[in-house]
């Protein structure tokens, strides 16, 4: 590996380590608490109708309002008002789990959950292909969490004026069936506000899928025409930040795909400022580095809201429909799909909702899908993905053969004239001018191009970085084993193996350039072999592999030439 190699390979590297430690400090979360939330301020009729009784009169809103939560920051709490921005929801003191609340478990072959009767939510839901940790200590992964301190859950519904009762997180709804929802299939949910309004809400799964269907309905029998709203959000506590090992490079935190665009709202600006983005079709979701829980309601041709904001201890994002109003006699309802899953590239592009754009490989993005394809693609000859890293590697290398050939070629011509060099140093090294004047004609006599070997190098470049995002951002590594000691390409090898192999191959690539004339210079050039194996240390061993891989691949694609052009 020449000069040039080494420098491209080290500022490519100061870019993606440096760009992952601007990542960490600013997306790096504070500690949550529910204990540091304000007290509860708001009342049963707050929640179901957004205003305080003592505040305003009941009454209809305007055609075409839509129900706002300004949620209050500091001490303040939360104030619930109906004109414009995200559902009402409890005050952060306001709790429905405990021992009288009732669940209906769910499982089918990839997720297992519970539906709380009391609010209708999702509270709990495990996936059962991935475990939180490896070993035989290892649990399925929890994602959807009711415990206080990671709670995360799932809600939708109606909202009401002040003259129509609707359900709230204390409503407690019926079912009646008994055990478990195993596989495909639906369970029903239904209340009455004893005012002439059925509510119903039906929870559809299917035996191998991560979407859970909700859907939502209201029969209006009153005998007068009610407003209605239909929401659906998740509300989520903020995960802590993850401790050791190299960051995710990827967003992590609330974010939409919107009429075509990619949204990020990032977990302390919504601290801030609640933020809605109008749309006619898409989602939004929290998404993490591995995971992704995103809402996607029914198209429609009219915007929508979708809202992003913070309440406190919890962020929610959601989307919420213009006014309905529901004459007497008749029914309305409203269809949601949740998808709770990994973000499993094909997966996410079978559901056919650009669920795969809340993967963002980055700048090279356009390199990355194809790249992660040709993975896969290996995988399911091999069924391994150490074997398909190594097999993907080989297949970049055949596609950059001749660009690597006239680089290692040009480098093998320099080499040749080093001991011209040198003497043309000597005659005139107090001579900038002369010398560089004499240089030239050097390499014009023998057809040599001394940035020969930079611009194959400069088009590899975009493929280190696509393959970097690829290997560093893919669920399919997290806890994907190799061989004997590395069971997870997705975390530091823990005995450094790779690394140090990485290490001496860098260090042989070195020897086989020629020495530069700067002993300064040749110290550096030698030392950097070192620097990259700390470096590589704590990169997952998925990266290593491939740097290792690549390393030996050149070492004989450099050697060949040397032997074929002595």
């Amino acid at each position: 590996m020449d000069r040039r190699t080494i420098l491209a390979i080290v500022l490519s590297f100061i870019v993606l380590v440096g760009y992952q430690i601007l990542v960490t400090l600013y997306y790096s979360p504070v500690p949550t608490s529910e204990s540091s939330a304000p007290p509860p301020v708001a009342t049963a009729a707050t929640e179901t109708t957004g205003e305080t009784p003592a505040s305003s009169p009941p009454g209809p809103k305007p055609k075409g309002a839509v129900a706002d939560v300004q949620v209050g920051k500091g001490d303040s709490g939360p104030v619930v008002k109906l004109a414009g921005g995200s559902p009402p929801s409890p005050t952060p003191g306001q709790t429905t789990t405990g021992a009288e609340e009732k669940v209906i478990p769910f499982r089918n072959h990839l997720v297992r959950g519970e539906i709380s009767q009391t609010g209708g939510r999702i509270v709990e839901l495990d996936f059962l292909q991935f475990l939180d940790k490896l070993g035989s200590e290892g649990q399925p992964f929890r994602f959807l969490d009711k415990s206080s301190g990671n709670r995360f859950f799932a809600e939708s519904g109606f909202l009401g004026s002040a003259r129509e009762e609707t359900p709230n997180r204390e409503t407690p709804w019926t079912w009646q069936g008994s055990g478990t929802l195993e596989g495909g299939g639906s369970l029903l949910l239904t209340w009455d506000n004893g005012q002439g309004l059925l509510f119903e809400k039906r929870y559809e799964l299917t035996a191998d899928s991560y979407m859970i269907r909700v859907t939502d309905r209201v029969s209006n029998r009153s005998g007068k025409s009610v407003d209605l709203y239909h929401f659906a959000q998740y509300s989520r506590v903020r995960p802590p930040a993850k401790e050791g090992g190299a960051s995710s490079t990827d967003y992590e935190g609330p974010m939409a795909y919107l009429d075509d665009s990619r949204i990020q709202h990032p977990y302390e600006a919504l601290v801030e400022k609640d933020e809605s983005n109008m749309a006619t079709s898409g989602w939004n979701a929290f998404s993490d580095h591995y995971f992704l829980a995103a809402l996607i309601p029914e198209q429609t041709q009219s915007p929508r809201k979708y809202y992003f904001d913070y309440d406190a201890p919890a962020h929610r994002v959601g989307y919420l429909s213009d006014q309905i109003t529901l004459e007497t006699d008749k029914v309305h309802e409203a269809t949601t799909q949740l998808f709770i899953g990994p973000k499993e590239l094909r997966n996410l592009e079978a559901q056919g909702l650009f669920l795969e754009r809340s993967i963002d490989y980055g700048w090279f993005h356009f390199l990355a899908v194809p790249l992660v394809k040709i993975l896969l693609f290996f995988y399911d000859f091999f069924h391994n993905y150490g074997l398909a890293i190594i097999l993907l590697t080989v297949a970049v290398k055949i596609v950059f053969f001749p660009l690597a050939n006239k680089s290692y070629r040009s480098m093998n011509e320099m080499k040749k004239l080093q001991p011209k060099m040198e003497q043309l140093k000597k005659l005139y090294g107090d001579d900038k001018q002369r010398l560089n004047q004499e240089m030239m004609k050097l390499y014009q006599a023998n057809n040599v191009n001394p940035l020969g070997g930079c611009f194959p190098i400069l088009i590899q470049i975009p493929v280190f970085f696509a393959l970097y995002q690829v290997l560093f951002l893919s669920v399919e590594m997290r806890h994907a084993p190799f061989i004997l000691w590395i069971d997870d390409l997705s975390s530091m090898d823990p005995f450094y193996v790779l690394p140090l192999l990485m290490g001496v191959s860098m260090f042989i690539q070195t020897k086989m350039n020629p020495a530069p004339a700067d002993p300064v210079q040749a110290k550096i050039m030698l030392f950097l072999p070192v620097v990259f194996t700390v470096m590589f240390f704590t990169f997952p061993s998925g990266l290593v592999l491939y740097w290792l891989v690549n390393n030996v691949l050149s070492i004989l694609q450099q050697g060949l030439i040397m032997k074929r052009n002595p």
